[in-house]
């Protein structure tokens, strides 16, 4: 019961704060009414400006801010109403105009109260870029705007390289260039990740997306090795530092996987190389396979290979008995034996 009249409290108030000029803040504990905002004065004017973004008047909020900073060049809470000029701008989708405000916001106050709440929003406008959200221009014209969306996030980290604010811009650009399968951009935004983060709460996630562009970078056995070896680095790698993430994520498996790889490239090579009628570079690749390689299927198909270029020389069997003589022996004596 006393929940239920809390919520019909609650909802009164809010009804009398939309008539009237009434704001309800947290005091003690106890929502109490705040006196409405007294015109002419900084304080007074700031508290209109966020009265007209609640209300929905965005072009009025912004022209308000617009006033207040020509009008109070030097009150403190110039801060605040830069930002409500942005949270105007993009309430109503101006991506572009937003992000302008909250630049200005982190050019004037870089260590100012709301500097992290400007950090937030600028990756809300970032994402919506990415997503496919367009950048007015001169008021009527609609622009692609992924990359000024990709360029919001990396000034993000320059702003406040140490942040969380920064942790989730990198991490965004590196999943917005995996998603598209641009593995080479991929890997440039999570090294940077680990480079500027290392000690990131979230770089094991960073090191286990960069092992797997550099994978997913291999583009087959007839291609450069490279980046299968270096995912195999990186794997064993980060098996090494986390263990049971490393089992939750089945490392493991692919490392096995990259193993059979590794063994299927030089078998291509050997293949290669018996097409282009040079046997001894084949058989150097084959004989690579069977030795280092020979838990995986290729072993097998390559010593089947090298058995054709040199084929094994038969060797005689001496178990074998000697044939028997084609001719019976006589029963005839010698003269000798005749005449004794």
């Amino acid at each position: 019961m006393k929940k239920l009249l809390t919520i019909a409290l609650l909802v009164a108030l809010t009804a009398a704060t939309a008539v009237g000029d009434v704001k309800l803040v947290r005091k003690d504990g106890k929502w109490v009414r705040q006196a409405a905002p007294a015109k002419g004065t900084p304080a007074g004017e700031a508290a209109l400006i966020e009265q007209k973004i609640d209300r929905g008047k965005y072009r009025s909020a912004i022209k308000a801010a617009k006033k207040f900073l020509k009008r109070y060049p030097i009150s403190p809470l110039r801060e605040e109403v830069l930002g409500l000029a942005g949270d105007a701008e993009l309430r109503r989708k101006h991506y572009w105009q937003a992000y302008e405000w909250y630049e200005a916001q982190l050019a004037q106050f870089p260590s100012g109260e709301y500097f992290e709440q400007a950090l937030e929003r600028e990756i809300q406008i970032a994402e919506a870029f990415l997503a496919g959200k367009k950048r007015i221009a001169m008021g009527i014209f609609r622009l692609p705007a992924k990359q000024e969306g990709l360029d919001i996030l990396r000034g993000i980290a320059g702003h406040a390289p140490s942040s969380i604010q920064a942790e989730s811009a990198l991490l965004t650009i590196g999943e917005y260039h995996f998603n598209k399968g641009d593995w080479t951009l991929t890997i440039e935004a999570y090294e940077q990740f680990l480079k500027l983060l290392p000690k990131s709460r979230r770089a094991p996630q960073a090191e286990l997306a960069l092992a797997e562009a550099t994978l997913r970078s291999y583009r087959g056995p007839i291609w450069d090795e490279t980046p299968l070896i270096e995912a195999q680095q990186r794997y064993k790698a980060f098996a090494e530092k986390h263990p049971s993430k490393a089992r939750k994520a089945q490392v493991e498996n692919i490392l096995k996987e990259i193993h059979s790889s590794r063994a299927e490239k030089q078998y291509e090579t050997g293949r290669f190389y018996v097409r282009t009628g040079k046997p001894k570079a084949a058989a150097h690749y084959f004989g690579i396979v069977v030795r280092e390689y020979p838990d995986t299927d290729w072993s097998e198909r390559a010593q089947a290979k090298l058995d054709k270029i040199n084929p094994p020389k038969k060797t005689p069997d001496k178990t074998k008995k000697k044939p028997e003589p084609t001719t019976k022996p006589t029963n005839i004596k010698s003269k000798k034996e005749n005449k004794s």
